[in-house]
């Protein structure tokens, strides 16, 4: 189980999806065993928490939220023992390692949907602006922002990097950056409250700038975040891959089910624990065994998601599926809502083409599962 300074109840939320999907089902007689890891710094201490479940505790199979290069560092625990390993993941960072036979990614595809945010701000050849966090900037979301800017040939002119530290927090070099290139668009990636921080500031600064469209990262139209926001003037756009209006069976049935036994809006770390939950129900399910059944799963198997159909690459073992453009409005008091514009399917070989286009030579100090802070 994770931990967030931001997102308090990420873990729990994580832990109640799976066993609220696993009670809808009628499946009992399922032992749990939590174990937290914290902010996911310490891979030592991930690795420890693994080995107590497998060795100490039995489990057939760990659930665990991590980044790819800190689940890359269980892989040989996982393969040694034969035991599966499903990471539940944000999607920030690109795999470094060779996908393992005992892993698999139930992913929210962030950096995907910031390729997709980047080429619409970079449409038509546009010039842009990139806004990010200290934080943010840490993973891999500026990266594919710029990647996707450049596939339309538009033109990065200016890079804003905001700080961690909310007392330190200034957009005065955005501001100049806004008035210096006036016809610019923005790409913007920001995360937690630093997205509050970002947006509060605009909004402050709402008389001396003009109306500007603003591509956004999928975790800015995080719905527990958007409710922190007093939106400023602009067009706010995202791909983001769910929203808790989606108008499907499964995700009026997922989020019903949390609001119903939790009393609370559902968010995309219940969304995270029921995916991993139908995975699960699947492997238990199959006559022949986990094993056989984790491995067919690995071969491209499918599911159907409260996102969408989700399907697991046998190449990478993430999951993909489709991606969804929306708006941030604002209501009559000024708070942020997201509007649904189109639907963006998602095919095997552009999940792949995305993944393997990975920076080189490019490193970070931030170990921290995205996030998580």
């Amino acid at each position: 189980m994770p931990r967030s300074t931001d997102f308090p109840a990420m873990g729990f939320d994580l832990l109640d999806g799976l066993k609220l999907y696993f009670q809808k089902q009628g499946l009992e007689n399922i032992r749990f065993i939590p174990e937290n890891i914290g902010f996911g710094e310490d891979r030592k201490e991930i690795y420890a928490k693994a080995e107590k479940c497998i060795l100490q505790d039995d489990a057939q199979i760990v659930v665990a939220y991590l980044s790819t290069e800190n689940a890359a560092t269980l892989y040989p625990l996982f393969e040694s023992t034969g035991r599966q390993l499903i990471v539940v993941d944000a999607g920030m960072n690109y795999p470094k390692e060779a996908a393992s036979p005992n892993a698999l990614y139930v992913s929210l595809q962030g950096i995907h949907a910031c390729l997709y945010s980047g080429k619409m701000a970079g449409k038509d050849a546009k010039e842009v602006i990139i806004a990010t966090s200290f934080f943010d900037g840490g993973y891999r979301g500026p990266w594919a922002f710029d990647r996707g800017i450049s596939m339309h040939e538009g033109t990065v002119v200016h890079n804003y990097v905001g700080h961690y530290k909310e007392s330190e927090f200034t957009i005065k070099p955005f501001l100049e950056a806004l008035d210096k290139n006036k016809d610019a668009r923005i790409a913007a990636c920001f995360s937690t409250y630093l997205a509050t921080l970002f947006f509060q500031k605009l909004s402050e600064a709402d008389a001396e700038t003009e109306e500007r469209e603003y591509c956004c990262s999928s975790f800015m139209v995080e719905e527990q975040t958007m409710d922190t926001y007093r939106l400023p003037k602009g067009k706010f756009v995202a791909y983001t891959p769910w929203f808790s209006t989606l108008d499907s069976e499964q995700n009026t049935e997922f989020v019903g089910e949390i609001q119903q036994k939790k009393n609370k809006k559902a968010n995309i770390f219940h969304l995270l624990g029921w995916e991993a939950g139908i995975i699960i129900a699947q492997l238990i399910a199959d006559p022949n065994g986990i094993d056989a059944a984790f491995k067919q799963i690995l071969e491209g198997k499918s599911y159907e998601s409260p996102r969408g159909l989700v399907t697991i690459h046998p190449t990478t073992h993430i999951g993909f599926a489709p991606l969804y453009l929306c708006e941030m409005t604002r209501n009559q008091d000024h708070k942020a809502m997201l509007v649904y514009k189109e639907t963006i399917e998602i095919s095997a070989d552009e999940h792949l083409n995305v993944i393997n286009d990975q920076p080189s030579g490019m490193t970070s100090g931030w170990f921290n599962n995205y996030l998580c802070s």
